[in-house]
């Protein structure tokens, strides 16, 4: 298994030195200064030549990790740009700005914070190919730094970012876009909570801040505990760990409550209430949205995962006017599968874990990823014209989606197309009554551990087995139209049954 996830390469932020680097990444997770400055070293060579951008976020060991990565490159000639604590989007904003051929973002995203990890980033934002992480992981170690040019190293602002989400906001604030009762941020203790809801203030909206500098980034906040879809009672938020919603009061349905983060800010949950309790919105209420504001005159790309709800495709197809295309779980195939059609009329890819991918311009450059900010400013462009009767929309799920995760697992024992794979489609034959030859397999670029099958009839069903890429657990989701909640659930607990003694072997095994 390669040291790339899902998103980039994460693990334990460690700053003391280790023998071999690779090895105690892979056998204890330290993600050690090393680890990290070769990795930027070696994406440096796979790069084009050009200018490198430098960012992380809030967490104890980044500083010295990003010590270890200007070290580096410091000897490649390469002028390198460092913005210091920041956000994904804004270090992909500042590489279209500055038209840089490599970003390197020191982040473990929702981890919390004691992980820690990198991003790269290639031209225009884009995120590495399989391809790319193959190479790079080829090149580590391989040669040894400190024989060539010495590089320019600049010390930049995310001034030119913080000034265009200003300026949108102002202009929201003009059209009657947000609400006049405000709402809360939650920006998971990052650097977005420094500045956003003061900004939102100062336009005469009233914004406060719900996380706590003072403690660890992601903790008891963000957008990595929320589920799309999941309603928390009045009674249950106000006796929630979670920063926002333990402020949360009763209101009327269709009222924005708030908005949640993740630590390096491309990730946006819309919290709104339901009426009985607070609901979480994320991609699949954007596009539901989305599909409802889209005009006939306009020719659109939309982009969604395996883990989307059914509905969420069914409703874009629908409409007659656009290419859907489904992709892998993260937000790298969204924007892969959007590239082509970077010039449509309207270009959005979205996953229920709150990544939406939009288009962003800087001149005439392009680029394509996903902004939690910019997100939160499109939920309120599309439920403006709407009043509350937006979240009958945003919310109007007509599929069932269930998930169940199996953790720890060894994932080196899943193989979706061994022995393992074989059992979970001989339980899913039994549970609905079917033959095997009535289920097909499904390839998606870019999930090699990916089992995704379709079943179609008076009943739709969908069923993904994958490794998570990020953490020790592989994950189940059954998606349907037309099936029962009740059905869902038995199908799902034969699969478990089959394979959580498969890959949770026991201390004999």
């Amino acid at each position: 298994m390669g040291i790339f996830g899902t998103d980039g390469v994460r693990g334990i932020g460690h700053v003391d030195p280790v023998d071999d680097p690779l090895h105690s990444f892979n056998s204890e997770r330290l993600f050690s200064k090393d680890l990290c400055g070769e990795i930027a070293l070696s994406a440096s060579k796979v790069a084009d030549s050009g200018t490198v951008l430098v960012g992380w976020d809030r967490r104890p060991s980044n500083p010295e990790l990003a010590e270890s990565v200007i070290d580096s490159l410091s000897k490649t000639g390469r002028r390198i740009m460092v913005l210091e604590e920041t956000t994904t989007p804004a270090l992909q904003y500042a590489m279209l700005a500055q038209e840089a051929k490599l970003g390197v973002m020191i982040t473990a995203s929702h981890n919390p914070s004691e992980d820690t990890g990198v991003k790269i980033l290639f031209e225009n934002g884009r995120k590495p190919t399989i391809d790319e992480e193959s190479a790079i992981e080829s090149g580590l170690f391989r040669e040894a730094g400190g024989k060539g040019t010495e590089s320019e190293i600049e010390y930049i602002s995310n001034n030119p970012y913080i000034q265009q989400i200003k300026e949108e906001i102002i202009d929201f604030g003009r059209k009657g876009l947000i609400p006049d009762e405000g709402f809360l941020v939650d920006g998971s203790g990052g650097w977005i909570s420094t500045w956003l809801a003061d900004m939102i203030s100062e336009a005469g909206f009233p914004c406060t801040e719900v996380s706590d500098r003072n403690v660890a980034i992601n903790w008891n906040c963000g957008a990595g505990s929320l589920s799309e879809g999941v309603v928390v009672g009045w009674d249950e938020c106000r006796e929630s760990q979670h920063s926002l919603l333990r402020m949360l009061k009763p209101s009327p349905r269709g009222s924005v409550l708030g908005f949640c983060f993740d630590g390096d800010g491309d990730r946006c949950f819309l919290v709104c209430s339901s009426g009985d309790g607070a609901c979480a919105i994320g991609g699949d209420g954007f596009l539901r949205l989305f599909s409802h504001v889209c005009t006939d005159e306009k020719n659109f790309s939309a982009a969604l995962t395996i883990e989307s709800a059914l509905d969420v495709s069914e409703g874009l197809r629908g409409l007659g006017i656009g290419r859907v295309t489904e992709t892998g779980v993260g937000d790298r195939w969204l924007q892969h599968a959007l590239m082509s059609d970077v010039e449509a009329d309207d270009i959005v890819g979205a996953e229920p874990s709150g990544h939406v991918v939009l288009r962003h311009r800087i001149g005439a450059n392009i680029g394509l990823w996903g902004d939690g900010v910019k997100t939160m400013l499109g939920f309120l462009r599309m439920i403006g014209p709407h009043g509350n009767d937006w979240f009958d929309v945003a919310s109007s799920c007509t599929s069932q989606n269930i998930a169940h995760s199996i953790s720890p697992s060894d994932r080196s024992l899943w193989d979706p197309s061994g022995e393992s794979g074989r059992l979970a489609i001989n339980a899913i034959v039994r549970s609905l009554g079917t033959n095997a030859e009535d289920i097909r397999r499904v390839d998606v670029e870019g999930e090699s551990s990916l089992l995704l099958l379709r079943h179609s009839g008076e009943v739709e069903w969908s069923f993904a087995i994958r490794n998570s890429g990020t953490e020790s657990k592989t994950r189940v989701t059954i998606r349907t139209t037309g099936g029962s909640k009740e059905d869902s659930v038995a199908v799902m607990s034969a699969i478990i049954n089959v394979l959580e003694p498969l890959l949770q072997p026991g201390p004999m095994s």
